[in-house]
């Protein structure tokens, strides 16, 4: 019984591992797909309007993607909130 019990507990163990590796695997390809496509979507962003907002998160461009994409489009940043490691807000202004 005992046997069962240590075996029940390194396979429930093994199988969280498994989900926190695939979730985690799961992210990175979506970031970078995200970045991949970057280009269209930071056109799409930056188009033409005063004041542009961008909620990142784990699975969007990255940080530095979006402000080098807006320097590159005539924007600067006006304010930013968050941690630009996992989510955040930053707010641009045609310069």
């Amino acid at each position: 019984m005992l046997i069962a019990l240590i075996l029940f507990g390194l396979i429930g163990i093994a199988v969280f591992v498994a989900v926190v590796f695939l979730g985690v695997f799961k992210v990175d390809s979506d970031q970078n797909k995200a970045e991949k496509n970057s280009g269209e979507a930071l056109d799409k962003l930056f188009n033409g309007a005063t004041d542009v907002t961008f909620s990142g998160h784990l699975r969007s461009m990255k940080y530095e993607t979006v402000i080098l994409g807006a320097k590159e489009r005539g924007y600067k940043v006006a304010h930013q909130a968050g941690d630009p490691k996992a989510t955040f807000t930053l707010i641009f202004e045609k310069a």
